[in-house]
């Protein structure tokens, strides 16, 4: 028994037709014939009843059954080995959200690129619905978010708790007099509820996890957002947070990065707010196929984030 009949049996069961298998193939139906009178005989039982369209004795619903799993094994060995051998391509493939480009990442792009200049890397965006079932293409995934358990998670920040943004200007257009008594409360209790009179910055991102995050803070604090500009572009909205057209909630690294890292861009009366949050655990993390074995430009790629938010928490 080999593992090319096992592929062949496979989407003849797939396709219920030994010549749609053939097509799907790109073999003749002859040879695919053979191969699978080989297999029975080797097993010693008819594995297809012999009818239009063929369909699975007992055995074969068996067989099909098991040969699914030892193709899947033989595929992840082989992929595997790949990963550690010396044929390994130089290049590794960044995956970002769609909504946005962390903006972390510039910085983290060249400190790699400049210590490991035999690595090519390349940067896509993907769905994060997507990543979260198939990380086809992708070698290592960039995400503020929780993803799937069959993913593993290289966490850059444990807590990484969400800040609201405004302007100043805004909140005393918006309360008048009551903002002074109104920041104060705000400092104190973290409760976003406070502000609900404002306008905020929206994500539009339908299918897409930031926006179930976002939407579940708002039921937390049982009020549906004043919207003030709708996009799905995170990085539209940051820039229209920057032009004072409402409020924006986002992760506090992101805020750090992207307001206050060039000094002479942050307007200065651009205020910033943490607030509490319980439906869920705001972390930064790298993520990749659970059991697959890293190749030396991932694991090198993964030091140097760790070491990039290891130097900035000790700032």
């Amino acid at each position: 028994m080999n593992f090319l009949n096992i592929k062949y049996f496979i989407a003849i069961a797939e396709e219920e037709s030994i010549s749609a298998a053939a097509r799907k193939l790109f073999v003749s139906q002859q040879s695919l014939s053979e191969h699978l009178k080989k297999l029975e005989n080797e097993i010693g039982v008819p594995l297809f009843n012999r009818e239009t369209p063929l369909s699975l004795t007992v055995a074969g619903e068996c067989f099909f059954e098991g040969g699914k799993e030892l193709l899947s094994a033989y595929e992840r060995m082989l992929s595997n080995i790949d990963n550690v051998t010396t044929k390994r391509r130089s290049k590794i493939t960044i995956g970002i959200s769609t909504y946005d480009v962390p903006p972390f990442l510039p910085d983290l792009l060249i400190r790699f690129s400049e210590k490991y200049p035999q690595y090519d890397v390349s940067v896509v965006k993907r769905l994060h619905t997507d990543i979260s079932h198939n990380m086809l293409g992708v070698d290592l995934y960039i995400s503020y978010l929780p993803l799937d358990e069959d993913l593993e998670h290289v966490i850059l920040i444990d807590h990484d708790p969400y800040q609201v943004i405004f302007h100043k200007t805004l909140a005393e257009k918006i309360y008048g007099d009551h903002w002074p008594a109104l920041e104060e409360e705000l400092r104190i209790t973290r409760d976003l509820s406070l502000l609900k009179e404002m306008p905020f910055l929206v994500l539009k991102d339908r299918q897409g996890q930031l926006a179930r995050d976002l939407n579940s803070i708002f039921r937390q604090y049982q009020f549906t957002p004043k919207v003030g500009f709708l996009s799905e572009n995170g990085d539209l909205n940051a820039e229209m947070c920057l032009k004072g057209a409402g409020c924006l909630l986002v992760p506090k690294d992101f805020m750090n990065r992207r307001f206050y890292s060039l000094a002479s861009r942050t307007p200065d009366d651009l205020l910033h707010y943490p607030i509490e949050i319980t439906g869920f655990e705001p972390k930064l993390a790298i993520c990749y196929e659970k059991g697959k074995h890293l190749h030396t430009a991932e694991i090198c790629f993964l030091k140097e984030a760790r070491a990039l938010f290891a130097e900035a928490k000790d700032t």
